[in-house]
């Protein structure tokens, strides 16, 4: 997947420190269930739900579920892909090991599926590393919008897989800073029905005029970099904030910053608000908001 999950969010922080606290079982953190809506000022927006339990002392399975919705500014139609995930994993007492496959369908518009693989190791107290690999095959199809004559359909295919690292420090016991990258090869292809060439392609959904902070995973990029800080506010509440950046594979960028928060509300609840600010491969800029809730019991 092209989303850089980075080591320590603000919410994750409070929920690990809660489970290194009562000396709990490796995988005490998993035990949870993960909410999250996001929508920009163009009305594109998503939601998304994730539960995982743990498995014996040490493993974990997960499901999750969401929905997107984004309007493509050059056929002006609003697709509205639906996700579905499933994975697990292990952990030990300093490493985990993790696997997603998750799937994004929209009728004969869309089909995508990713696979994702995770491995972290923590060497000391404060200090967390990762290697990550991903793997994607994804259709589409959309029209060629030809001048002077009738849309042609067409379909676009991208195949490829991707590594990366991540890692993240306790520079304090309330500081943390984190970062990660990501490089992908990815293959294209584009059929028309005719079998012609030229014109204007509308309504296929992987191209890039058209990716923004709330659908950044239907994106293919030939990298990414995540650089991040976490600051706790007593035991109740952090401050994140994040930088992205993503290079399409068709050229451009989609770069945002964002800040949230981590509010433990209690009984189990941890409540994660937050705006943020993307700028588009045309150059447009697009603020967004979004909102979490974790439960953990």
């Amino acid at each position: 997947m092209n989303l850089l999950k980075p080591t320590l969010t603000a919410a994750a922080l409070l929920a690990t420190i809660a489970a290194q606290a009562g000396g709990a079982a490796p995988n005490a953190d998993k035990r949870a269930l993960n909410l999250a809506v996001q929508r920009d000022a163009r009305h594109n927006h998503s939601a998304a739900a994730t539960v995982s339990l743990p498995v014996g002392q040490r493993a974990w399975v997960q499901v999750g579920a969401g929905q997107s919705s984004s309007r493509d500014p050059i056929s002006g139609n609003r697709d509205k892909p639906g996700q579905l995930s499933v994975g697990g994993g292990v952990a030990g007492k300093a490493w985990q090991a993790s696997a997603t496959a998750s799937q994004r369908r929209d009728g004969d518009r869309l089909r995508q599926t990713d696979w994702a693989a995770a491995m972290d190791w923590r060497p000391t107290d404060g200090v967390s590393i990762g290697v990550d690999a991903v793997m994607r095959h994804a259709r589409t199809r959309g029209t060629l919008a030809t001048e002077g004559g009738a849309p042609t359909p067409v379909e676009q295919r991208v195949r490829g897989h991707g590594v990366g690292l991540h890692a993240a420090v306790a520079v304090t016991p309330r500081a943390s800073i984190y970062g990660a990258a990501m490089r992908n090869r990815y293959k294209t292809s584009t059929q028309q029905a005719t079998g012609g060439s030229g014109g204007l392609l509308a309504g296929v959904p992987l191209l890039g005029q058209r990716v923004t902070a709330i659908n950044r995973d239907e994106a293919a990029f030939d990298r990414s970099e995540q650089l991040g800080a976490t600051w706790r506010f007593g035991e109740r509440v952090a401050l994140n904030g994040e930088l992205m950046q993503d290079r399409l594979h068709d050229g451009g960028s989609l770069r945002s910053v964002q800040l949230k928060a981590a509010i433990a509300a209690g009984a189990g609840w941890t409540l994660t608000p937050g705006i943020g600010r993307s700028r588009g491969a045309a150059g447009e800029g697009t603020n967004y908001g979004l909102l979490g809730a974790s439960y953990a019991w």
